[in-house]
């Protein structure tokens, strides 16, 4: 049916409401991923430590001394060489 349906049928002076849109909403939701990159700087030192150990060795050295004694004996042996140890 048309306003011409109308027409012929006889309604031609009645008034047409017209009333407001209605308005409907559909949210398209769009993800943006934005990639920043943020460097860091992370200084990996390495410390080296010397330790130095001081080890004593034992190394024998062998040392050899002489000692000389000199005694005399006189077993009367001699005529006239009577113990002259004891005059001394």
């Amino acid at each position: 049916m048309n306003n011409q349906g109308f027409i012929n049928q006889g309604f031609v002076n009645q008034e047409v409401q017209q009333l407001p849109p209605i308005v409907t909403r559909q949210t398209n939701v769009v993800h943006r991923y934005i990639v920043v990159e943020q460097p860091h700087i992370c200084e990996m030192e390495t410390k080296v430590i010397n330790h130095f150990i001081k080890r004593h060795k034992y190394i024998p050295r062998p040392l050899c001394c002489e000692e000389n004694t000199y005694c005399e004996e006189n077993l009367g042996c001699c005529p006239g060489m009577a113990n002259n140890n004891e005059d001394m």
